[in-house]
């Protein structure tokens, strides 16, 4: 990632420490501003970058158990109960210990693909997210007020 300096001052300060901040971000160029002025008693000095809010629309698919929910509760009553058929007698030999380990990954992918939720994630997805707040950002977007 590139950035732009838009504030063009010493980012060295004697026996100080520079913080990293590390963005995941797909623009081409970030403005940062370091504020030597407001620098703190403990030898940091401020930095200031300017992120840009695009209206990109994001969608994520993720599969899901909601904590202490019927589903969770189900999942773990069926995960433990089949632990217990489980034959741990034949971890003798490497090929033994294989075996069990692939039936218990087995296992446990088998409940989590019957009892998780699948949600779908988007950029408005919070609960308080509404019609009117819809209504209200597209507005905005329109006449920028």
């Amino acid at each position: 990632m590139h950035s732009l300096l838009a504030l063009f001052v010493s980012t060295y300060y004697s026996d100080s420490v520079i913080d990293l901040i590390f963005l995941n971000m797909s623009c081409a160029q970030v403005i940062y501003y370091i504020e030597p002025y407001f620098k703190r008693p403990s030898d940091h000095a401020l930095l200031i970058v300017d992120l840009s809010i695009t209206p990109k629309y994001i969608q994520m698919h993720r599969k899901i158990l909601k904590q202490d929910s019927e589903e969770e509760v189900t999942f773990l009553l069926s995960v433990s109960e089949r632990l217990f058929q489980l034959n741990f007698s034949a971890l003798d030999s490497i090929a033994g210990l294989d075996l069990l380990s692939k039936m218990i990954s087995g296992l446990f992918a088998n409940c989590w693909a019957t009892y998780a939720k699948r949600i779908t994630v988007t950029t408005h997805s919070k609960k308080w997210w509404n019609n009117e707040c819809r209504d209200t950002l597209e507005i905005y977007r329109q006449t920028g007020e």
